[in-house]
């Protein structure tokens, strides 16, 4: 299975403008997703990212900020994906309900938890 962070740099090619985005490549897909996220808008340090390894839910994730003086914004978001590979896309459906990954958002980032639709088991 793919890692929070490194599926987070395996994103970091997909958050570009729409303008700077090339065409679709074959075995890629789209996809969308409603998450609970907390949005910050400066850059992460080492030491911040390093100690979000070990969170396991948005609230951990919440405390290592607060712990780091690192200010965010909490609510609900939209991530979308562009031409991603297949495999990420299975990779981030069938992650462990409520793990958060950690995505590039301009010059912040933003912890998402993906909210699991209405008619999921």
């Amino acid at each position: 299975m793919v890692g929070r962070f490194t599926l987070a740099l395996l994103l970091a090619g997909l958050a570009l403008p729409v303008a700077a985005r090339q065409p679709k490549l074959p075995g890629t897909m789209s996809a969308q997703f409603d998450c609970d996220a907390l949005q910050i808008d400066s850059p992460l340090d080492g030491a911040t990212r390093r100690d979000l390894g070990p969170a396991h839910s948005l609230d951990e994730a919440a405390t290592v900020l607060h712990r780091h003086g690192v200010k965010f914004e909490r609510g609900q978001r939209v991530l979308t994906l562009t031409s991603a590979p297949a495999r990420l896309v299975r990779e981030i459906t069938t992650m462990k309900q409520g793990e958060p990954i950690v995505l590039p958002n301009g010059e912040g980032s933003a912890i998402c938890v993906l909210i699991p639709s209405p008619d999921s088991i």
